[in-house]
């Protein structure tokens, strides 16, 4: 149409006026060039970022999680931000309708919606079945009307309200033995992972199991059975824990229960050697000769005593009885074989 306008008006005046025309042909070509490329600037540049979180990162049982989605529009109107749970949408924030929430029914999904804006929404007691993926879409006003969607897991957990229970068959335990132990966490979703070390060593014999409670709460169990060995006693003990090297030492046996970064507890046993009855000391002399205690206390006193009385008795009958001087002489001699 340009070029049909310049020929028209080329026919009237003179050729140097045509020169001018071929000029303004270019100058509107660039400008409507510049004016599109300025629309897709603007369409694309509408939205600079979205980022969706979930607070807290993971979410205890019946207890509430919000849903943030941030994003930057550039000074661009907002359109929507829409929520999903998977594939369907339970909620919008539109400000140019009226009701600016809107909430859609979604089985397990219950929205405060005095909590819930154009950046966030409020679930109420949540349950196990909320558990994965949920998205945020944000939708800016004209003229660019472009979208940005952002995506994130959330996670529904129960934690162990305690620590693990330790179990072993005996507390004292000697080189040859068998070692039986029983670890078992505390009901939780997701179960907890189970480690078993010895004197701070991992422990592979063992046995797993799992058990799902009535309240859909998983407890896990770990069965150990180990010969222990020599080299098993006072390995591996950290200082002040009362272990000393070798096959006198004391086993720690302990069982760590952990689920992800969120948990982490343990327990643990020291298991001790058996206590023997004492051994006698034996006492070498100068000489060389071994003195060994008496089997019967007090038997070197008596022996003097009987000794002593013996000879008085010899006396006494020798010098006021000479004719019992026969009887005497066997008793001095049973005298002096008791000195011996």
């Amino acid at each position: 149409m340009i070029g049909a306008w310049c020929k028209l008006h080329a026919s009237f005046i003179r050729p140097s006026r045509t020169i001018s025309c071929n000029v303004l042909k270019r100058f509107i070509s660039i400008g409507i060039l510049l004016q599109i490329i300025a629309n897709c600037d603007y369409g694309f540049g509408a939205i600079r970022s979205v980022q969706l979180v979930v607070d807290p990162p993971a979410v205890r049982r019946g207890q509430h999680a919000t849903l943030r989605c941030l994003y930057d529009l550039d000074d661009s109107p907002l359109y929507s931000v829409k929520f999903y749970r998977g594939l369907r949408e339970f909620y919008r924030y539109s400000p140019g309708q009226q009701p600016s929430k809107k909430i859609f029914p979604f089985p397990g999904i219950n929205v405060d919606a005095s909590l819930s804006d154009n950046r966030q929404v409020v679930i109420k007691n949540v349950g196990f079945g909320l558990s994965g993926n949920f998205s945020c879409e944000v939708t800016a006003d004209a003229p660019s009307f472009s979208t940005a969607t952002e995506h994130i897991s959330m996670q529904v957990v129960e934690l162990p309200e305690s620590g693990p229970t330790l179990w072993t068959e005996h507390t004292r335990y000697e080189p040859g033995d068998v070692l039986r132990a029983n670890c078992t966490s505390q009901p939780s979703r997701p179960k907890a992972e189970l480690t078993l070390t010895l004197n701070n060593m991992v422990v592979y014999t063992s046995h797993e199991e799992s058990r799902t409670t009535t309240d859909n709460l998983i407890s896990s169990s770990l069965t150990l059975r180990l010969h222990l060995q020599s080299s098993h006693f006072g390995s591996g003990l950290m200082p002040g824990l009362g272990g000393a090297s070798g096959s006198g030492g004391a086993l720690l046996l302990r069982c760590t229960a952990t689920i992800g970064k969120l948990y982490e507890r343990y327990t643990e046993l020291e298991l001790g050697v058996p206590q023997r009855d004492p051994i006698p000391a034996r006492v070498t002399s100068s000489g060389g000769a071994r003195i060994f205690p008496s089997p019967v206390g007090g038997m070197t006193g008596s022996r003097s005593l009987c000794v002593l009385v013996l000879i008085m008795l010899t006396l006494v009958l020798h010098n006021n009885h000479p004719s019992l001087a026969q009887i005497s002489r066997p008793l001095s001699s049973f005298g002096t074989l008791l000195r011996r």
